[in-house]
């Protein structure tokens, strides 16, 4: 979907012409979904997923006695999102199994990735297509059962959908393009709440790109329709978890407790008992280390009926505030260290929560141990440790991202804007992780890491095309450089002669 791609086609549908055009990507995504299901049947678990498949089972009988009149309240008592979990009761009505969510969430991945590649439209695209495609850090995560993966496609969707809103629709391509427009917000926000930090990137990309206050509308409507969502779909079928983002800040107030003096830590001992439970305090930081929040949320000191109850994430939060005034030493030295730390400073990110067998229970799954399950496995976490120092270190990433972002203005490529575009989706989505951090694990950087790298290719590709032109004296780059040389030149003399 290039320039050519927000042109109407005469006498049909936009959307029905677009996706024929892609119809090599949708096949070949298919074909690849469904060879990495195969191969790592049923997909890539580790403990969390355990949970999110749990929760899914729970949320399909929920949504059956709803839907036959038996009102019912379901408690997760977990701290994840639980959208996913609905997708994944989707494959366990449908088919008795979590296959189908694996291939689902594989397709949408290749079919993301190729996409925006074909958006982007670098040189030799086709070859950027495949070394993605083919490289562990796509199809090794394509099957992994993560939140951050399906975020990444529901962004990638919306990149996608916004910067190819064709000026003149049928009615029928308005009604389509809003409903996806919504579901990729649902999907987007609805995977993983930092996600909502990117509204702002695509606000200003439609206010930049749309000319009336009616086209910039409808895509602001159906990006708060799948917002509301949201909140409205497990609200109707008596679904209640707790924010994530209360793990995060508990995790941040332990840890300023353990590193006040000891006279100044009894003062606290008691502080956080009224959002975990009786007791919770002494537990928490009896248990809590600086690695990850798991250290104390898989434990049994926290309470995490309390924190799904309505209005807990408020009492976290303004806890939260209250300790941050109280103790600003401790605040400002936490919040370094582990902004620090989540940036890949001093220690690369962690991967080790990509398991083969987690506590051995994959065998309930059915799955598939075989060597090639072992290689395939074995295959992403080897690219990761040859490649840490790009794939697991965010500092290295953005640093190149920006210094490349500020070479292409100064160049003024006609690709700038979606280059652009691409970047500041990274770092808002990624910046508001920073804000409150859970762990120091390479899923969490996942969608700006593949954002990141696809704008990196591209522009590489771009540099590298430009090269062989004036290395072979091609007459239109020649032309060019020369006609940019002559502006340049006028300019100066005409700044002389003033």
């Amino acid at each position: 979907m290039g320039k050519a791609s927000r042109e109407i086609p005469s006498g049909g549908s936009f959307f029905r012409k677009r996706f024929g055009e892609c119809r090599a990507i949708w096949l070949l995504s298919a074909v690849l979904a469904l060879l990495c299901t195969l191969i790592t049947y049923p997909g890539i678990f580790y403990s969390d997923s355990y949970v999110r498949v749990t929760t899914g089972g729970a949320v399909l009988n929920s949504v059956i006695k709803t839907l036959q009149g038996r009102p019912f309240t379901l408690e997760t008592h977990n701290a994840f999102t639980v959208i996913p979990s609905f997708f994944m009761a989707f494959s366990l009505g449908l088919t008795g199994h979590v296959a189908l969510y694996t291939f689902l969430q594989a397709f949408s991945l290749f079919a993301a990735v190729l996409l925006l590649i074909r958006e982007i439209d670098p040189p030799w695209r086709r070859g950027m297509g495949a070394l993605f495609a083919l490289s562990p850090m796509i199809y090794g995560a394509s099957v992994y059962y993560e939140a951050n993966v399906g975020s990444f496609a529901g962004i990638a969707a919306l990149i996608l959908l916004l910067r190819g809103l064709p000026e003149e629709k049928t009615r029928g391509d308005r009604i389509l393009e809003f409903a996806l427009i919504a579901f990729a917000s649902f999907v987007t926000f609805g995977y993983r709440t930092n996600a909502l930090t990117i509204l702002p990137v695509l606000l200003i990309w439609l206010w930049r790109t749309q000319r009336t206050w009616l086209r910039r509308l409808m895509p602001v409507l159906a990006l708060v329709c799948g917002l509301i969502l949201v909140r409205l779909v497990p609200a109707a079928f008596g679904v209640r978890s707790e924010s994530n983002a209360s793990t995060g800040f508990i995790w941040e107030m332990a840890t300023m407790i353990q590193r006040m003096p000891e006279e100044d830590r009894t003062e606290y001992r008691d502080y956080l008992d009224d959002l975990c439970g009786e007791g919770a305090t002494r537990g928490v930081l009896a248990e809590s280390d600086e690695t990850s929040a798991n250290s104390f949320m898989w434990g049994s000191s926290v309470n995490t009926g309390k924190l799904s109850e309505p209005g807990a994430t408020g009492r976290v939060i303004g806890k939260y505030l209250r300790l941050l005034t109280e103790r600003p030493g401790e605040w400002f030295s936490v919040k370094k260290d582990f902004v620090l730390r989540a940036m890949g400073f001093g220690e690369a990110l962690d991967d080790s929560e990509y398991d083969y067998d987690r506590w051995d229970s994959m065998k309930e799954y059915g799955f598939n141990d075989s060597p090639q399950r072992r290689a395939f496995h074995r295959s992403y976490l080897k690219f990761n440790e040859i490649f840490g120092f790009y794939t697991r270190r965010p500092w290295l990433p953005f640093l190149i991202s920006l210094g490349m972002l500020i070479a292409e203005y100064l160049r003024k490529s006609r690709n700038r804007g979606l280059h652009a575009l691409l970047f500041w989706t990274a770092v808002f989505y990624y910046g508001a992780y920073l804000a409150v951090i859970v762990s120091f694990e390479l899923r969490f950087f996942y969608p700006a890491l593949v954002l990141l790298a696809i704008l990196d290719c591209a522009v590489c590709l771009e540099w590298i095309r430009d090269g062989i032109r004036l290395l072979r004296r091609d007459p239109a780059a020649v032309a060019e450089r020369r006609e940019m040389g002559y502006h340049k030149d006028r300019r100066m003399r005409g700044g002389r002669n003033r």
